[in-house]
């Protein structure tokens, strides 16, 4: 088969056009850039917590996904750390009391940032709910019935794919974003220092605009994250 040639004599296998959701989240990520002295804190979570809590919900018939653990976690964090949950407008930076926390959703080879709203004053079982309903519309291309817009804060789960950490792009006008990464056993040395133990660890990647706010409320959101991600029964119910 032939295949068309450029003006360096390579071949060129086809030609996509940039349109669509392709040419939004170019121009998304390029304004994220140009607006936002952006920088990325990574660190290691144990999530064993989240997957002993997850267990338990599923022998009570509740089934939930990692995604709305991590939103949840996310708002409690938000909570304690606020100037995260906020964005530059002109020369202010406002600070929201409302947790509206978007999520990155991939279907159909598409990215989609449905917003989950008021994530603050719901629990963890409204917030599954709604992520499932919001997936569902999606997939059958109700875009007009799904919110993805208003967000304070973003969540992007990689889990499900090889990836350990990764810099996310802040999804403007917002603060921050959070990255988690793939869940891997690894050896790491316990609480103690003495003793060498296998847990299944993921990455926190956390991109904050630095007009905004600087690394020390980024490294006490993450304490926060991975606090909450510990022990979340006391935090979720």
């Amino acid at each position: 088969m032939n295949h068309t040639k450029d003006q360096f004599g390579r071949e060129i296998k086809e030609i996509i056009p940039v349109k669509g959701s392709r040419k939004i989240i170019g121009r998304r990520m390029k304004e994220s850039l140009e607006r936002s002295p952006q920088g990325t804190a990574m660190v290691k979570a144990d999530m064993t917590g989240l997957i002993r809590y997850r267990a338990m919900l599923k022998e009570r018939g509740e089934t939930i996904s990692f995604v709305d653990l991590f939103v949840k976690v996310a708002g409690l964090a938000l909570d304690e750390n606020p100037m995260l949950n906020a964005s530059l407008q002109e020369n202010e930076i406002i600070v929201y009391q409302s947790i509206h926390i978007g999520i990155a959703v991939f279907i159909e080879g598409n990215l989609y940032v449905p917003v989950i709203q008021d994530v603050q004053d719901k629990n963890i079982l409204e917030i599954s709910s709604e992520v499932k309903g919001i997936i569902m519309k999606l997939k059958e291309k109700r875009f007009k019935d799904v919110l993805m817009n208003g967000s304070t804060f973003t969540v992007n789960n990689m889990g499900m794919l090889e990836i350990d950490g990764f810099t996310p792009f802040i999804n403007p006008p917002e603060a921050a974003i959070l990255g988690i990464g793939k869940t891997r056993k690894e050896v790491v040395v316990d609480e103690s220092g003495d003793t060498i133990v296998i847990k299944p660890m993921t990455t926190l990647s956390l991109t904050n605009d630095h007009a905004v706010v600087d690394g020390v409320p980024v490294a006490k959101f993450l304490e926060s994250f991975k606090r909450i991600m510990n022990k979340p029964e006391d935090f979720l119910g």
